[in-house]
Parts: structure tokens; C-alpha cells; sequence
């Protein structure tokens, strides 16, 4: 909040975030973040993932004897999260700028259909869902949608639970 109001970022629209739909925050976190680019006036970019670290919430959580857990305990409640949470970033556009981590193929059309025209941007890891976004931009012909490629930086140490997570991922991907 202090780097979007500090007058000497005037007019600079760098600021990102990512917000993970699993989190039950994760609605109340958009609507913060909506508000802090309209105080601001930076169109702030906005990423939407599901979340990675599940199982770190829930460990967390029992060793801290809550009664209840941050994130949503079914994988059904993350994803209708997660395109409730889409369809209050598309409908912000004015304000943020919104981007949908997927790998699945059901999720880019259900964003697509709920976009309905709208600019948006998906965003994938290098190495996943290479068929999947094939397949939008030749249905998309010219008019495709921005598709931004990420790859993990790092030292051994912070990438190899990455990797792995991926690994696991990429095997049990349906898409």
C-alpha cells in the first residue's frame, strides 16, 4: 500500500500481485487490492493462481491447534473459488489488470466464456499446458489472448520442493 500511494511511483503501473484462490481470503484480498489501485490510480496487475502450499496450510494449522484452516479443504471449493474470484477480477479491468495462472482446460474456457471479449492474460509454466494454449491460438487465429511463459529462478535449495511439486503436477495433469 505504501509503494502504490507514494507520489514518487506517479504514473508507473509495475505493481503486482499474486492472490491464491484456495485461500478463503482470497475474495476479500481482491476487493483490497481493487480499491488500493482506484486510491492509487495504478492499474495494478493482478494474478490469479489456485494455490501450491495446501499442504503446508493444513500441517501449519494442526500444529497450531486451530480449529479451523485458512484454505479450503476440497479441491471442488478451491476451484469454484478460483472462477468466483475471476469473474470479480473481469469485472475490475478498469482498475486491475487481470492474469490467470491455469493449466486446465476447463478453467481457460469457463475465464474465456466469463470474459466475454474482455483483455485478459493467462500465464503457465514452461514445460505445462503448451497443448492446451496451442490449441486456443489457433481457434484464436489473430486475435489471440496474451499468454505470458514462466520459468522458476533459483538456487537448488528454494527450486527443488518446486520441482518436485511440478513433477507431480505434470504426471497427474488431466490437460
Amino acid at each position: 500500500e505504501a509503494l502504490a500511494t507514494d507520489p514518487d511511483f506517479d504514473g508507473w503501473n509495475g505493481i503486482g500481485f499474486v492472490v491464491q484462490a484456495y485461500s478463503k481470503r482470497c475474495p476479500l484480498v481482491l476487493d483490497w487490492i481493487i480499491d488500493l489501485a482506484r486510491r492509487s490510480g495504478h492499474r495494478i496487475m493482478v494474478r490469479l493462481v489456485k494455490g501450491a502450499y495446501w499442504d503446508t496450510e493444513i500441517k501449519l494449522s494442526h500444529v497450531g491447534g486451530f480449529k479451523d484452516f485458512p484454505v479450503f479443504t476440497r479441491k471442488l471449493a478451491t476451484d469454484v473459488s478460483y472462477l468466483a474470484c475471476a469473474e470479480k477480477m473481469l469485472a475490475a479491468d478498469d482498475a486491475i489488470y487481470p492474469a490467470f495462472a491455469t493449466h486446465n482446460a476447463y478453467t481457460i474456457g469457463a475465464i474465456k466464456a466469463l470474459a466475454g471479449g474482455k483483455p485478459l492474460e493467462f500465464q503457465r509454466l514452461h514445460g505445462m499446458g503448451e497443448d492446451i494454449y496451442g490449441a486456443l491460438a489457433q481457434m484464436e487465429g489473430n486475435d489471440r489472448t496474451n499468454v505470458r511463459i514462466y520459468a522458476p529462478t533459483g538456487t537448488h535449495k528454494d527450486l527443488l520442493a518446486y520441482l518436485v511439486r511440478r513433477l507431480l503436477e505434470n504426471g497427474a495433469n488431466s490437460s
